[in-house]
């Protein structure tokens, strides 16, 4: 018993010493951003390829990005051509547009259109949900949360993930040369 209290002291020593390095950033913090110039260009078309896992489908393809006045544009596209939504975005409304029959269904659209939202809109601050976002630099890649619903990551490589929590949605994206 008269050693409890040491053993406890050293754990928790030795527990904060091995822990990751974790730096919170403000969400509202300007120069902090999750798209860096090389990744994402607001006045030329940007192409990505992208997968979307779901437990049970993986969709892979093509996600074509340009911003048009305040719009966000956009398409995305299997590997064998086949078109599987167009959307537009704005800081305010995300709406999906000629989508294809198998995901044509209103609970289908609103996730993936909140999911674009979320990850275009993100550092635009009139972007109510960018503002309630916890921000945080572990080791070198960038975590961006949503209360347990969503988060975003940019890793070192240049790939990005967002993970919808919720729904069990996966979007792993990287911009094509």
């Amino acid at each position: 018993m008269r050693f409890l209290i040491f053993v406890s002291l050293a754990a928790h020593c030795l527990f904060t010493a091995c822990s990751p390095k974790v730096a919170p950033i403000s969400g509202n913090k300007p120069d902090i951003t999750f798209w860096l110039p090389q990744q994402r260009d607001s006045i030329q078309r940007n192409n990505y390829r992208i997968i979307i896992d779901t437990d049970n489908i993986n969709i892979s393809g093509f996600w074509i990005v340009k911003r048009v006045d305040e719009t966000w544009s956009g398409t995305m596209i299997n590997e064998f051509g086949f078109k599987m939504f167009d959307f537009t975005c704005t800081a305010k409304k995300c709406k999906l547009l000629n989508v294809v029959a198998i995901m044509d269904k209103w609970y289908i659209k609103k996730t993936i259109a909140g999911d674009v939202q979320f990850m275009l809109e993100i550092d635009n601050p009139e972007y109510k949900t960018g503002r309630k976002t916890d921000r945080q630099h572990i080791n070198d890649s960038l975590t961006i949360s949503y209360k347990k619903e969503k988060m975003l990551q940019r890793f070192v490589t240049g790939e990005m993930t967002m993970h919808n929590r919720k729904h069990n949605l996966k979007y792993s994206f990287k911009k094509m040369e």
